[in-house]
């Protein structure tokens, strides 16, 4: 049983950007629009970008580093996709630039974080201001890495400006756009440091002084002066995969499923997810590997668990957590079914902002009998071996958990879908289709065809 992903909505918005900034065309091969990113590339026609679908290719024809400028901005888009657009205007600090709408406090605190601006108009309905020349100085989370939408801002404003940037970082999250960045040409270097880069000279040095030698990631970008054009590949949604992953391995799965999923994300510091439930026990392998267009991706085998085997509860800390923030919900799901105790344990820097969502997760969980406990760092679940069917579960206004919702109650066998099913199936476009595929008996497929 195979099973094909749609494109992953975070890299499809990278690679539009990166396709205005093509002096040329850029085509994607097998491609599908996924949710949301239709809209953000006629967003990006503002700047200057087209396109046009040719059968299954999307072809893109950008402007280089001379795109246009706007002078009205959106703001109605995520965060990511907001500080994207911000950012290409930003190359001006001269031009006026202008929100429009009813309730523009939210946008102008969103701007402000990211950006240094000069404010010009601020009137109800209207807020005209400038980017200053200057950059606001770089914050690393606890972890010792900048969050990856400012890093994102960081590299596309320095390259739009033909300005010089360096930075070092511990364990960098969600660091595409730097690898699409050398794929594409950059003058980018993205090197590893470690104790296996330093001379003997430099270990003696620091181990004199009592310092720990630990491993870290030095980023340099110099002055690129064109990008020429590529033919480029966004892999498959990594959450989307998590979710078949652990419905194959929580469900009630014909033993004979196997379980195929094709061109998956495989990219470290977005993928995390699926390391953590290899650690679980979920019973998920590499079949194919391959790196090109400067990342990785490749298609997935996922087993049911054999008979009398349970997943097993494990505690993820901060770093695991940090690469697997999307699928947070979906690690909770599995850990209900799981032996022992399960602890995720949010990075600092997304605990405030989370904590809403846990506790809604939370209600949620407990309808089954499970134990779930919400607390500042994250989340504790004691797994059930026989777990209550559960009732009402519903996505309030997380898609995310309106995922991880839905795998449970089909791993249930709950015959009503959840509260919030539309939206899940508005932000994963088919996703209901193939989970309920998940749990069809090779053999059923057979008769029936």
């Amino acid at each position: 049983m195979e099973f094909l992903l749609n494109p992953d909505r975070e890299r499809m918005n990278l690679t539009l950007v990166m396709a205005l900034l093509v002096n040329g065309r850029t085509v994607l091969e097998d491609f599908s629009w996924p949710s949301g990113a239709e809209r953000f590339a006629n967003a990006l026609k503002e700047f200057g970008l087209e396109f046009a679908t040719q059968g299954h290719q999307l072809v893109l024809t950008g402007k280089g580093f001379q795109y246009s400028l706007p002078s009205v901005l959106p703001y109605d888009f995520g965060e990511l996709e907001n500080v994207l657009l911000w950012t290409l205007a930003s190359k001006d600090s001269e031009q006026l630039y202008t929100f429009i709408g009813d309730d523009l406090e939210s946008a102008k605190q969103l701007l402000q974080k990211y950006f240094k601006i000069k404010p010009q108009t601020d009137e109800p309905g209207k807020f005209v201001f400038s980017f200053e020349p200057a950059e606001p100085s770089i914050r690393k989370d606890t972890s010792g890495s900048i969050p990856y939408i400012m890093r994102n801002r960081l590299l596309i404003r320095a390259l739009v400006r033909s300005e010089y940037l360096t930075f070092e970082e511990k364990s960098p999250v969600r660091d595409q756009l730097t690898r699409m960045f050398q794929f594409f040409g950059v003058a980018l270097k993205y090197e590893g440091r470690g104790m296996e880069q330093l001379s003997e000279f430099e270990r003696r040095l620091m181990m004199a002084q009592g310092k720990k030698i630990e491993r870290t990631q030095t980023t340099e970008l110099s002055e690129t002066r064109v990008l020429t054009a590529h033919d480029y590949f966004v892999p498959g949604d990594t959450s989307e995969a998590v979710a078949i992953a652990v419905l194959t391995a929580v469900g009630n799965v014909p033993k004979e499923n196997a379980v195929k999923i094709l061109n998956v994300d495989l990219n470290t510091s977005r993928s995390g997810a699926i390391s953590c439930l290899k650690r679980m026990g979920v019973n998920v392998d590499n079949a194919t590997r391959r790196e090109k267009f400067g990342d990785v991706f490749g298609d997935l085998d996922v087993f049911p668990m054999a008979a009398g085997k349970r997943l097993q509860g494990r505690r993820f800390g901060e770093d695991a957590v940090a690469s697997s923030l999307s699928e947070y919900a979906l690690l909770a799901v599995a850990a209900c079914f799981a032996e022992g105790e399960t602890i995720l344990r949010l990075p600092k820097e997304n605990r405030a902002a989370m904590r809403p969502m846990n506790e809604f997760l939370a209600e949620n969980l407990r309808k089954t009998g499970v134990e779930v406990g919400v607390y500042e760092d994250g989340m504790v679940i004691r797994g059930m071996e026989t777990i209550l069917k559960g009732s009402d579960f519903s996505a309030g206004e997380w898609p995310e958990v309106g995922l991880a919702l839905t795998v449970l109650s089909l791993a249930l066998q709950n015959d009503e879908p959840i509260e919030g099913a539309d939206l899940v199936e508005a932000t994963y476009p088919g996703i209901l289709a193939k989970l309920e595929q998940v749990l069809v008996s090779e053999k059923t497929e057979e008769v029936e065809s």
